[in-house]
């Protein structure tokens, strides 16, 4: 999903979403803004990359980073080093961490 949202947002702007990560968060992001990050396995001994979808949430704050969320949401798009989908947070809440907390390149 990740994936064909970034390559098509248009295609998906409007749509409703909901999704689950760990709240993760980069230096030039402001105060309302985290990404919704999953570990992706990119190679056979287990290293990874985080991806996932920049959130924008007017309490965002108030999650810490690493902490485990599932959010509702609504897909537009902005901008953040050039076009992306951005999730308009409607709903989030705190879960436990995921048995399975990684996501795997598409095949």
């Amino acid at each position: 999903m990740l994936e064909a949202v970034h390559n098509d947002i248009d295609a998906y702007v409007g749509q409703r979403i909901k999704y689950s990560g760990f709240v993760y968060r980069v230096y030039d992001l402001n105060k309302d803004q985290f990404v919704l990050g999953r570990h992706m396995i990119i190679s056979s001994d287990f290293q990874t990359v985080v991806v996932g979808f920049l959130c924008h949430y007017n309490n965002a704050i108030n999650f810490s980073d690493n902490t485990w969320v599932e959010i509702e949401g609504t897909i537009t798009k902005g901008e953040y080093h050039g076009d992306m989908p951005i999730l308009e947070v409607t709903s989030i809440k705190q879960i436990e961490k995921p048995n399975d907390e990684y996501v795997y390149p598409p095949a």
